[in-house]
């Protein structure tokens, strides 16, 4: 297959990543008005530990495997290196998934009894542990294939995975919930509760059966990458005993283990921040519900218990806000991704020039796209959820004012993830976690600060994401200069321009919305509005010549 350059590549991947999202919010709409707020407060507190453990166990994974390949094919196809390094990485991981799934089932109790203190979560973190030990192999895959410049596997097995988790994941959790209501007895039987905890344990079992959708999702995954790399055309390919290169097993894994380790000791960090937010945010909030029940009378006033809006509150956090603010990083990354092979492969040639065009290339289109969405969402939020989440008013009430403020540190997260694929394809995995550590560093402090404030409460977490990821995009953008030859001046006059483009766009969907307002449904005014942003802001970057032919001819090249 003819490799695919930067903007193809990443395009690919980025369409791949924002089809995931769309169907992942397909899966998280409907889950959130079966379950609600405490519901997915059971759904959010499964996933921080899981996602502790997985971020730690494979990132690192396919960005190690993609620049290994890459380095070996820097002077065309090379199938015997390719296979040896894929092989060796599916020995390494497998085993570091099989373990990391066992940790989570192991630590599920402890996690749930003396960190966050809800032990209705247990069955679903139980639930979601195998699923590590699948995408660890997924990964390998993806990784080889990424090396290679073909994205396309990588992106299909993300459709793929979406897909499964939507349908299996609300069929489950639907059925556990139908079964509760029409058929108690049958319903006690199996879950062996009580007919007085029946509402609750029918949330608990049916959070741990949605996640339980998302783990046969990764299988799913795994099984499509196994399925492509036999049908890979450079599998058939038959090698010459004679020719063929002896598999140094060793040095590639030593070689993967150096940008493996500390990428994962930094997404031990990075992910520290949603158990951190886990930690200090719910018993901050416990505090809070049982010192002054009167900052969140609203909720008071909905029905809902005092014991149980921490959950309720933590729940709508997790499952409303980062869930949206996670929409646009999750695209944004593909940049990266898309951006490591090359940058690879001109760091093994010696090619500084080229490096430092990788650079500029990636942080200015993460830039391109972050800034603005940072911006529309920040004076949209509220909109935006009424958008995604119509039957959940009390839940975005608690989110809306978090979301806005976490939706200006978009622009610092994306472009700080993309400096970190360019560290990692120069064999400095080691910056971002020193980045990151200190970037948690500000988090915690911030947490303990400003979410004991009852007037912040959950948006003192809001604000100190904020001042993490500020803190790690400026630290990375200063190493880059020395890192790859890469100038942040050079960058300053495209950053003006999209700015300007980004208050027009801001301006433009607020006035739309104003103007609009009461003509037709809220929904159809909110897509309206944030359309005619978008048209402006493309319009401003054209005008003010951040985008020209000659940008876009970088991008392509």
């Amino acid at each position: 297959m003819k490799k695919q350059g930067f903007l193809y590549g990443s395009v690919i991947l980025m369409v791949s990543a924002f089809v995931t999202k769309v169907i992942g919010a397909m899966f998280k709409l409907p889950l959130a008005n079966m379950l609600g707020g405490t519901g997915m407060g059971y759904f959010s507190s499964a996933y921080s530990l899981f996602m502790t453990v997985y971020a730690v166990s494979v990132t690192g994974l396919p960005a190690a495997v993609a620049k290994a390949t890459a380095e070996a094919c820097r002077d065309g196809e090379n199938p015997e290196t390719v296979d040896c390094i894929r092989d060796t990485a599916l020995k390494m991981f497998g085993i570091v998934g099989a373990a990391a799934s066992l940790a989570v089932a192991l630590g599920a109790y402890p996690f749930c009894r003396y960190v966050t203190g809800d032990m209705a979560a247990l069955p679903a973190v139980i639930a979601i542990s195998p699923c590590i030990f699948a995408s660890c192999l997924a990964l390998v895959y993806k990784g080889s294939f990424e090396g290679r410049r073909n994205m396309y596997p990588t992106a299909i097995s993300q459709v793929i995975e979406a897909v499964v988790k939507l349908c299996v994941g609300l069929i489950l959790c639907g059925g556990v919930m139908k079964l509760a209501e029409d058929n108690p007895s049958l319903f006690m039987r199996i879950f062996r509760c009580k007919r007085e905890n029946i509402e609750k344990n029918a949330m608990v079992y049916g959070t741990a059966a949605s996640v339980a959708g998302v783990t046969l999702s990764s299988f799913a995954g795994l099984l499509y990458m196994i399925c492509q790399k036999r049908l890979d055309k450079g599998e058939k390919r038959v090698y010459n005993k004679e020719r063929r290169l002896t598999c140094e097993r060793r040095r590639i894994a030593v070689d993967m283990a150096k940008i493996a380790v500390p990428a994962a000791l930094g997404a031990l960090v990075t992910n520290l921040t949603s158990v951190i937010d886990l930690a200090t945010l719910m018993r901050s909030l416990k505090r809070l519900c049982e010192s002054d029940p009167q900052v969140f009378s609203f909720l008071t006033d909905a029905g809902i218990a005092l014991e149980e809006q921490p959950d309720f509150i933590y729940g709508s956090f997790a499952g409303l806000a980062v869930t949206v603010f996670n929409l646009v990083p999750a695209v944004t990354n593909m940049l990266g991704k898309g951006m490591l092979p090359l940058a690879a492969a001109a760091n093994a040639r010696g090619d500084r020039k080229k490096l430092g065009e990788c650079a500029f290339t990636v942080l200015f289109s993460a830039a391109l796209i972050s800034v603005p969405a940072g911006g529309g969402l920040c004076v949209m939020a509220k909109q935006v959820l009424e958008l995604l989440f119509s039957g959940n008013s009390l839940e975005i009430q608690v989110s809306a004012r978090p979301l806005a403020v976490l939706a200006l540190a978009l622009p610092f997260l994306c472009i700080s993830s993309a400096a970190f694929a360019l560290f990692t394809a120069v064999g400095r995995a080691d910056i971002p976690v020193k980045l990151m550590t200190l970037g948690t560093v500000v988090k915690l402090i911030g947490n303990i600060i400003l979410t004991a404030v009852p007037q912040l409460n959950v948006i003192g977490a809001a604000i100190s994401t904020l001042l993490c990821y500020a803190v790690i995009c400026t630290a990375a953008v200063l190493r880059l200069r020395n890192i790859c030859g890469f100038d942040f001046i050079d960058l300053l006059p495209k950053l003006v321009g999209i700015t300007a483009g980004t208050i027009l766009c801001c301006e433009g969907a607020v006035i739309a919305e104003r103007l609009l307002w009461g003509a037709a449904d809220n929904r159809v005014i909110t897509v309206i509005s944030c359309a005619f942003g978008a048209f402006l802001y493309i319009l401003g970057t054209k005008i003010s010549g951040v985008i020209t032919r000659n940008a876009v001819k970088m991008l392509i090249s």
